[in-house]
C-alpha cells in the first residue's frame, strides 16, 4: 500500500469473537500468530502492508483484554502480563506491536489516577467483549504537541460536537473506537471515546515515516462529529503525574525489546542459511568465525538484557497498582523515574543491536530483498516519541534535586 491523502473507510467488523481463560491460556496462543508475523513482516513492511488479519488473529487470542480486572470478567494480567506480550507480538512484527499501544494504555489508563469507577464499570466489560481501542491526541498545530486545536463544544441545540484535526493517530485504522484528546468550553482538557465510524470521522493513511511504517499512524479529521455526554471522560489537571503515560513509555520501551529479538532472530537464520566468511577469514565459514559469532552473542545478550530491565520497571507499575498508590505523588513519580530509566537504557541497546546486525554479513546483508535494515529504521523511529536526552535530564533532576518528572502525557 502506499501512503494516500484520501479519507479510507474504517475497518469492517470483525468476524471472530476473542477467546478466554488465563492469563497463561491467552499468552500462549501468541506463538502461532507471532511466528506468522515473523515470516510476512520483512515483505509486509517493504510494501506497506497494514495487517488488518493480524490484529484480528491476536484479538481472537483474547490478549487484548489481559489487563480487564476479574471483576470485569477479565483474567486480572498485570502490567508485566502485557509487557511481555506486547514484547513477543513486536518480536514478530514491531510495526503490529505499536499499532496496538492506544488500546492496552487505554486499559492501563482505567486503573489510573486518570480514571473514576464510572468508567471502570463502562469500558472494562467492553474491552472484555473485543473492542478495539485507537487514538487521536496529537494536533498538527502549535509550537509543541498538545490537543489545543481540537475543541468540543455544545452546538446551538446543547449537542455537543467534536471539530479538529490530529496529525497522529496511531492504530486508529484497526479500530473500533477512538479516544479523542481535546479541550472543552472551560479549557479543560478531556478525552472524547467515539467509533470510528461515525458520522463527520476521516481517517487517513497518510503516515510516511522511514520506520513503523505500517502502525496506521495516519492523521485523523473530526467535522461536527456529534459526542454523547457519556463519551467524554475525565483527564488530568495538567500538573498532576498519572502512571498510564509511565507504562505508555514503557510500552515503547518493550516494542524495542521485540525489535532487539528480531534482530537475533535474523541474525541466527542469516548466518545459519545466507552468510559466508570473509575472504580473510580465520574460519572456513561464517556459522565459525568467531568475529560473526561475537556480533550474535552481542545480539542475543542486548535483547536479553534489555528484557529484563523493561519487565523489571513493568513490575514497578505493579507494586504501584496492586498497593493502591495511584495517587500518590510521589510514588507515582519514582515509577515515572524507574520508566525513564528503562526506556533510556533498552532503546539504545536495541539502537546498537540493529546496527550490530550487519557485523554478521558483507554487502549481501543489505539487500533488499531481506529487509534487515527495518529493525534500525523501526527502533530509531519508535526512539524518537519522546527524547532520550530528557530521560536521562529527568533521572538525574529527580535523583540530585527530587524533582519529579514532567506530568505531560508525552514523557
Amino acid at each position: 500500500m502506499t501512503v494516500t491523502r484520501d479519507a479510507v473507510a474504517p475497518r469492517g467488523p470483525f468476524s471472530t469473537d476473542p477467546l478466554g481463560g488465563s492469563v497463561g491460556e491467552r499468552l500462549a496462543r501468541l506463538s502461532e500468530v507471532v511466528a506468522s508475523l515473523r515470516r510476512e513482516d520483512p515483505a509486509a513492511e517493504r510494501n506497506r502492508v497494514l495487517q488488518y488479519e493480524a490484529v484480528e488473529a491476536i484479538r481472537q487470542t483474547g490478549v487484548l483484554a489481559l489487563r480487564v480486572p476479574t471483576e470485569f470478567g477479565g483474567p486480572g494480567g498485570t502490567a508485566r502480563d502485557v509487557l511481555s506480550a506486547v514484547i513477543q507480538i513486536s518480536r514478530g512484527s514491531s510495526n503490529v506491536g505499536q499499532a496496538l499501544r492506544a488500546h492496552f494504555g487505554f486499559s492501563e489508563r482505567l486503573l489510573s489516577n486518570r480514571a473514576i469507577p464510572g468508567e471502570r464499570a463502562e469500558w472494562f466489560p467492553r474491552v472484555n467483549a473485543g473492542i478495539v481501542v485507537g487514538n487521536a491526541i496529537t494536533d498538527a498545530a502549535g509550537r509543541a504537541p498538545s490537543s489545543a486545536d481540537t475543541k468540543v463544544l455544545p452546538d446551538t441545540a446543547g449537542v455537543l460536537r467534536l471539530n479538529g484535526y490530529k496529525f497522529y493517530s496511531t492504530g486508529t485504522l484497526f479500530a473500533d473506537v477512538i479516544a479523542v484528546s481535546a479541550l472543552d468550553a472551560g479549557g479543560r482538557d478531556v478525552q472524547v471515546i467515539i467509533p470510528a465510524d461515525r458520522a463527520g470521522v476521516e481517517l487517513f493513511d497518510d503516515w510516511d515515516g522511514f520506520g513503523q511504517r505500517t502502525t496506521a499512524s495516519g492523521g485523523t479529521r473530526f467535522t461536527e462529529v456529534e459526542v454523547r455526554a457519556e463519551e467524554v471522560v475525565t483527564a488530568s489537571e495538567g500538573d498532576t503525574l498519572g502512571h498510564g503515560t509511565s507504562f505508555l513509555q514503557l510500552y515503547l520501551a518493550s516494542v524495542a525489546v521485540g525489535i532487539a529479538y528480531a534482530v537475533f532472530d535474523d541474525a541466527v537464520d542469516y548466518v545459519r542459511t545466507k552468510a559466508r566468511p570473509a575472504s580473510h577469514s580465520v574460519a572456513d565459514s561464517a556459522a565459525t568465525d568467531p568475529f560473526v559469532l561475537q556480533a550474535v552473542g552481542d545480539i542475543s545478550a542486548t535483547a536479553s538484557s534489555a528484557e529484563a530491565i523493561v519487565l523489571t520497571a513493568a513490575d514497578a507499575i505493579d507494586r504501584l497498582v496492586e498497593r493502591d498508590l495511584q495517587h500518590d505523588q510521589d510514588a507515582v513519580a519514582d515509577v515515572a523515574v524507574t520508566v525513564a530509566k528503562a526506556q533510556l537504557v533498552a532503546e539504545r541497546l536495541t539502537i546498537s543491536a540493529a546496527e550490530r546486525l550487519f557485523d554478521t554479513g558483507g554487502a549481501s546483508a543489505t539487500a533488499r530483498t531481506l529487509n534487515l535494515d527495518r529493525h534500525w529504521r523501526n527502533v530509531r523511529t519508535v526512539a524518537t516519541h519522546s527524547p532520550l536526552a530528557y530521560k536521562a535530564y529527568a533521572a538525574g533532576n529527580y535523583a540530585v534535586n527530587g524533582v519529579h518528572p514532567p506530568a505531560n502525557g508525552y514523557f
